[in-house]
């Protein structure tokens, strides 16, 4: 195939002013097309890693090799990027004039770039949908949330679901008739594990990287509060959020959660509950539990707890999205491809084994999501799930810091170290916040 298999690191200073050269990058002529030159033309496509194995590389691959039969003369250069560092990788290529054609991206980007000039315009393709009827394949919240400025500035993706993976067996061995309702009865249910088996651990979740945070404010959401309030201004100092705090404080102090919990990343959460040693393990809902049949048959799937100051049960979504950046030499083509690869990749879900969830509804027909798992999320989280800037209904100025630079890790990592009080926790919170959001004020 013509296009290129890389699978790329962080990528420094140099290697991406030596990409500057090499890759489709506008100049001072003007934008370029395919059919101004009459030759071949190359579209670095940046795909972040959606995959558990080397099937999500393999898969976009041919995928890349279909899309080349299809539109001669252009050629596809495929990087799989890591999730580690997303952030300043794309902010070291966005600045650098290094940034590639078309790019998957998280939630937060796409208005990040707006802001600086560095996002394609991708209204005629969503007018082009609108006329097709296209459009209806994706709801009207997500399509609306990649707009900047009353332009749409990227095509709805991926769409990660926070919730619980959780052991049945376990609960009914130690007493426990069902699945916690309230932040009471979970308490309760740890407390009843604790007792009956305690060499597992009631709750099993990462605290050493940027999940940490999604799954505090799966709790925090579910107790009406979240990152900023509805007059956005940060959000933590309110009793709603400190409950929360205090929620993962008694985690801790109770011994709910794994020895070094600080410490461990989302591949380590993930041994804990495969190996059979966790019950409550709040996580993305990874295909990689299908490689563990045992575990698989006594797992069933939840979403959030409703709070005590909450009014309803919350779980947190992220909306990724396709975008092409504005440094482009060839927009339309990069723009043909977005749409191509937007309809064409249904194959991401039935063969690369994608742990994320399509923005596309159509998608979920393939037989992938004919499964126990899928299908929780579909029945049980799905209906609770919001925006995580919720509630705020779409990106607000700020949030590509707070997310990037896991602000709101914080919180959770100092109530779960215990050192400091709650009300110093919540203020400490609310200046990162506030931090980021006057940056982004001031842009």
């Amino acid at each position: 195939m013509k296009g290129k298999r890389l699978i790329s690191g962080f990528l420094t200073i140099a290697m991406l002013a030596g990409l500057c050269a090499c890759s489709s990058k506008s100049n001072t002529d003007g934008e370029t097309t395919k059919e101004d030159t009459n030759e071949e033309i190359t579209l670095q496509f940046w795909e972040m890693n959606y995959g558990s194995d080397d099937s999500y590389l393999e898969t976009c691959e041919k995928l890349v090799s279909q899309y080349e039969k299809e539109n001669p003369g252009v050629n596809i250069e495929i990087t799989l990027q890591p999730w580690d560092n997303y952030y300043q990788l794309f902010l070291t290529a966005v600045t650098s004039n290094a940034a590639p054609d078309v790019a998957s991206v998280a939630l937060d980007q796409p208005d990040m770039y707006a802001r600086m000039g560095e996002a394609l315009s991708l209204d005629d393709i969503i007018s082009e949908w609108e006329e097709s009827g296209e459009i209806d394949d994706y709801s009207e919240a997500t399509v609306g949330s990649f707009t900047y400025d009353g332009e749409q500035i990227a095509i709805p993706y991926m769409v990660g679901y926070r919730g619980v993976f959780y052991r049945s067996d376990y609960l009914k061995e130690c007493g426990v008739e069902r699945f916690p309702q309230s932040w009471d009865e979970l308490l309760e249910a740890c407390e009843k594990i604790k007792k009956v088996r305690p060499d597992l651990t009631p709750l099993d979740f990462a605290g050493a990287d940027m999940g940490l945070w999604h799954y505090f404010m799966c709790f925090a959401l579910s107790n009406d509060s979240g990152i900023v309030d509805d007059s956005l201004a940060p959000g933590s100092t309110s009793e709603q959020y400190k409950q929360t705090i205090d929620l993962f404080k008694t985690f801790k102090e109770k011994g709910y959660v794994a020895d070094g919990v600080l410490g461990h990343k989302s591949a380590d959460a993930e041994r804990l509950y495969y190996s059979g040693d966790a019950v409550f393990w709040f996580t993305s809902f990874p295909t990689s539990i299908f490689d563990y049949p045992e575990v698989l048959e006594n797992t069933e799937v939840a979403g959030g707890i409703q709070g005590p100051s909450g009014s309803a049960v919350r779980t947190s979504s992220f909306s990724d999205a396709l975008m092409v950046f504005s440094q482009t030499e060839y927009p339309e083509e990069a723009k043909e491809f977005v749409k191509w690869w937007a309809k064409n990749s249904s194959a991401l879900f039935a063969e690369g084994g994608c742990w994320a969830y399509p923005a596309r509804e159509s998608f979920f027909e393939v037989d992938t999501f004919d499964n126990k798992v899928a299908q929780g999320v579909l029945e049980e989280v799905l209906p609770t799930a919001v925006p995580c800037t919720w509630p705020a209904e779409s990106i607000f100025p700020g949030f590509s810091q707070i997310n990037g630079e896991q602000v709101m890790n914080y919180s959770a990592q100092e109530a779960l170290n215990g050192a400091a009080d709650t009300d110093t926790i919540a203020q400490t919170q609310a200046e990162k916040i506030q931090e980021a959001l006057d940056i982004a004020a001031e842009e």
